[in-house]
């Protein structure tokens, strides 16, 4: 059996490093003009330490994608876990998801990371992996509400990413000034709507 890697302390702080400065750039530069050597002006670390470390500058791109899922599903779940019942749980979810589009520091992060489709092709499974953090809270509220009869059309194996499709596609066009609703106004409707198509009466 293989002992497992270790990584010395200047190595973790080598690669915490790499990850600040990575969200810097791409905050800068955006995806276009994410260039490794931006990365080591910005550390003042080598290149070969950052190939070392990741590789290529899509898989620092993916690291920054799972921690922001990370942080997105951390939301979620605090916002869900102050919601009481699985309607609530729901209309919470939605409105943490769409309300992204209203906070400045937020939606600047949603933008950067609507744009990497290189990220995207090449780690599906990591991407979709990463996902999950966020998706899991709501296939859990939805779930309950099937088995308690709050929610006597849901599906918790398909819904669940319809829901995200359509809270997603909220916050998009918010993101993109090409809704005319507020953030508040467009959760409602997505909520009201999807509500109704659970079977909940539309809260």
């Amino acid at each position: 059996m293989m002992s497992p890697v270790i990584q010395s302390p200047g190595a973790a702080d080598e690669r915490a490093r790499f990850v600040r400065a990575a969200r810097v750039v791409l905050e800068r530069a955006g995806y276009d003009g994410f260039k490794v050597q931006l990365l080591l002006r910005e550390t003042g670390l080598s290149a070969r330490t950052f190939y070392r470390h990741f590789g290529n500058k899509e898989k620092l791109l993916l690291v920054l994608m799972q921690d922001e899922y990370a942080r997105s599903g951390a939301r979620v779940r605090a916002a869900m876990a102050r919601a009481e019942g699985p309607a609530e749980q729901v209309a919470a979810w939605i409105d943490e998801i769409v309300q992204a589009a209203g906070d400045p520091k937020r939606a600047a992060r949603a933008r950067l990371f609507t744009s990497l489709p290189t990220v995207l092709r090449r780690f599906p499974h990591e991407v979709g992996e990463a996902a999950r953090l966020v998706l899991d809270p709501l296939e859990d509220a939805i779930r309950e509400g099937r088995s308690t009869g709050v929610f006597p059309w849901g599906d918790p194996t398909v819904d669940p990413e319809l829901v995200q499709h359509l809270a997603g596609a909220a916050m998009s066009h918010a993101l993109a000034d090409s809704d005319e609703r507020s953030a508040d106004e467009a959760a409602a409707d997505v909520t009201r709507f999807v509500l109704r198509a659970l079977g909940c009466g539309g809260g």
